[in-house]
């Protein structure tokens, strides 16, 4: 019988491993009170038009034992766009994310209004009773296409998020 408990982590270590033989970068950010996901850190640089860093967080949803026993668990991908963004363009990326979200294949971009973060986020189901190969060939797959819409819409939330151009302009701009 497998052990579900540890295979959360056993696949961020498999993924970690894959990723630094691919000459990656890997970090690990641990659970605080602020932000209860122990998240594998992958940095991804030449991203969008600038060639911009992007660190992916990939992590397991806490407080899951349930799913967990049933052989499920869910991976959330994350990633900050900005932060500290100014109140006054909230409403403007709020209209960016809203429209963009609707055409996306997977996954959201979003603000945090308190905070002024803007951020894409994904979860995917898993099943831990898969092997773990073909787990991680889905999240790699997945990961790809995150990649994908970054390389696409990074550099249109970060011209809004900066007051340079309206969600109106960044839309006429965009292959959609």
């Amino acid at each position: 019988m497998t052990n579900f408990s540890t295979a959360p982590d056993r696949l961020l270590r498999l993924l970690e491993t894959d990723y630094n033989t691919e000459g990656f970068s890997t970090g690990w950010a641990e659970p605080t009170s602020e932000d209860p996901f122990r998240s594998l850190i992958v940095q991804f640089d030449g991203i969008g038009e600038e060639a911009r860093d992007m660190q992916l967080e990939l992590g397991f949803l806490p407080n899951m034992e349930d799913a967990e026993a049933a052989g499920i668990c869910i991976l959330q991908a994350f990633v900050t766009i900005a932060e500290g963004v100014s109140p006054l363009y909230c409403g403007e990326l709020l209209r960016l994310a809203a429209k963009l979200n609707t055409m996306l294949p997977l996954g959201a971009f979003g603000l945090f209004e308190d905070t002024g973060v803007v951020y894409f986020k994904h979860n995917s189901l898993l099943l831990l009773g898969n092997e773990d190969a073909a787990n991680i060939k889905a999240i790699d797959t997945q990961n790809g296409l995150i990649l994908h819409l970054h390389q696409l819409y990074m550099e249109a939330f970060l011209k809004v998020a900066a007051g340079q151009a309206s969600a109106d302009e960044i839309l006429e701009m965009l292959p959609l």
